[in-house]
């Protein structure tokens, strides 16, 4: 039976209560098929029979939906369709931040999707494709570049070593960073202007939704400025001082700010233009009010379509990162990919810090013992470890708020997406620490008005950037071109990336998760009972 549901299945069935109840069973039974985690299989299973059931209230039991599960493209998909008049079953009046909540769930593959096309409703639910941990993925790549540059380097003669240098690995490697630089201002400018829309919708709909966002907002700030003047004292980059012309230079920098047109920025990959464009025009959708629609939802479309390009360069940098290896290993310039130990000890010395601190600080303020409370997060926090994906971990999240921590449901529902877009503190972390080790190791000397724009750029992009995999390399682009950091450090930076993301989904679900149980006690909005469990 397992093996013919992961294979797929198609039906037509009447809208009644016993075939509804049946297409429930075989889709439940095609995600535990295809492996998913079953605190998703249980928020999918109820999404789409509610959907069905709304379908058979408005349109009646004797109309026929057809229904079917196979895979499109490598991904699972799941589509109900059904012949008649318009009429979206997927609304939810529950949920205080309304379609961009939704569409953050859609992006990472656990929300249906509704439209309709020629007289035919179709719901469809698209689920991410499996793919190995990012761990196996990067000692496969590790392992793969050490082979072969040392076999290399024991059988091919220098004179071939370099021929093949400069025609294969020289040009690759310069035009892999060439896509970095390309795609990376277009991709910024569209995840800033869609997070500027629907935190503004969040703001707006909700006061819970406005202080959440500030909360939010603030936490990260004041841990970027905090470990950033950390770090400069630890890994000591060349400093100038405020010296004369700096107040100059801070003026200059928010007057150049205004670009003098919109495309230029893009091309150039300028980071604060970008962002103020993107500011601008998401204020004035959200000025306009329903007459944006459309335009908000040509962003969310591009957004995504930009979103999946980021993935696309994620999927190979596994690839790039073995031809680093063959290409220092013939060229022995492994060095600085020796010394990459120092940032990663500092990462985990960082975010471990700042995780027991606020692990005490919330346990005191809701009077639960931190080890009990530490009991609690594991589960989530280990699915989270062990797929390497935040969409696997959503329901156990999910889960663990409502069940575990008692967090009221009406803060999950809102809390949960805001703080999967928003809330990345140990993300932050991980940017700061590349950015200042890479400037340190450049040589790049660090001022008052550069560490500010470093500041405000790690805060800002990732803030708006969703935890997609390759989001954060093509933000390392960007930021790296505006605060004049060389274009080969992204090849350490690549490294960093992936290492640092085998743990900041776990460690950003399970501080978000305290932040809303903080957030719970004092709002009202907590159920002792089930904490006390």
């Amino acid at each position: 039976m397992e093996l013919a549901d992961r294979k797929g299945w198609r039906g037509e069935y009447p809208l009644n209560g016993e075939s509804v109840e049946e297409i429930a069973s075989r889709i439940e039974a095609y995600l535990v098929a295809v492996r998913v985690e079953h605190t998703d299989i249980l928020r999918i299973r109820f999404s789409l029979e509610e959907a069905l059931l709304r379908w058979r209230d408005r349109f009646g039991e004797e109309e026929r939906v057809s229904v079917s599960a196979a895979e499109r493209l490598g991904r699972p998909t799941i589509t109900m369709e059904l012949t008649g008049d318009p009429y979206d079953p997927l609304t939810s009046a529950e949920n205080d931040l309304g379609e961009w909540a939704d569409s953050l769930l859609d992006g990472i593959g656990l929300n249906p999707v509704y439209s309709y096309r020629r007289n035919t409703n179709t719901v469809q639910l698209h689920l991410k494709r499996k793919h190995l941990h990012p761990a196996a993925v990067l000692g496969i790549a590790v392992g793969i570049g050490l082979l072969a540059g040392l076999a290399g380097d024991l059988l091919l003669p220098e004179a071939a070593q370099n021929a093949v240098l400069t025609t294969f690995f020289q040009p690759v490697r310069n035009a892999f960073l060439r896509i970095l630089n390309t795609a990376g201002g277009p991709i910024v400018f569209l995840s800033v202007l869609a997070a500027v829309c629907g935190v503004g919708n969040a703001a707006a709909m909700s006061r819970e939704g406005r202080r959440l966002i500030g909360r939010f907002l603030v936490s990260i700030a004041v841990m970027t400025v905090v470990s950033a003047a950390l770090l400069l004292v630890i890994f000591r980059p060349e400093t100038g001082g405020a010296g004369e012309g700096e107040i100059d230079g801070f003026f200059d920098f928010v007057l150049r700010i205004v670009p003098t047109d919109i495309l230029t920025p893009m091309i150039s990959g300028d980071s604060p233009q970008l962002i103020l464009i993107a500011m601008v025009l998401g204020h004035a959708f959200l000025s306009i009010g329903q007459q944006s629609g459309g335009l908000v939802g040509l962003v969310d479309q591009l957004n995504t379509a930009g979103l999946l390009v980021a993935d696309w360069v994620g999927r190979v940098t596994p690839f790039f990162i073995s031809l680093l290896l063959v290409f220092g290993i013939w060229e022995e310039s492994l060095s600085p990919l020796l010394s990459l130990w120092k940032p990663v000890v500092l990462f985990v010395l960082l975010c471990g810090g700042v995780f027991l601190m606020q692990l005490l600080a919330v346990a005191g303020r809701v009077g639960i013992a931190p080890r009990r409370l530490l009991g609690k997060l594991k589960d989530s926090f280990l699915v989270a470890l062990r797929t390497g994906s935040v969409n696997t971990a959503f329901g156990a999240n999910q889960q663990c708020c409502e069940r575990r921590l008692g967090i009221g449901h009406a803060l999950t529902r809102t809390g949960l997406p805001l703080g999967l877009l928003i809330y990345m503190p140990a993300g932050t972390a991980a940017t700061i620490i590349v950015i200042l080790y890479e400037a340190a190791a450049a040589g790049v000397p660090v001022t008052p008005l550069w560490f500010l724009m470093a500041v405000l750029l790690t805060v800002t992009l990732q803030a708006a950037s969703p935890p997609v995999t390759g989001i954060g390399l093509l933000t390392y682009a960007v930021v790296f071109a505006q605060l004049g950091i060389p274009e080969d450090a992204l090849t350490t930076a690549m490294i960093l990336d992936i290492l640092f993301g085998l743990v900041t989904a776990p460690l950003n679900q399970a501080m978000l998760q305290m932040a809303l149980l903080s957030e719970a006690e004092r709002t009202g909005a907590l159920d002792r009972g089930t904490l006390e469990k």
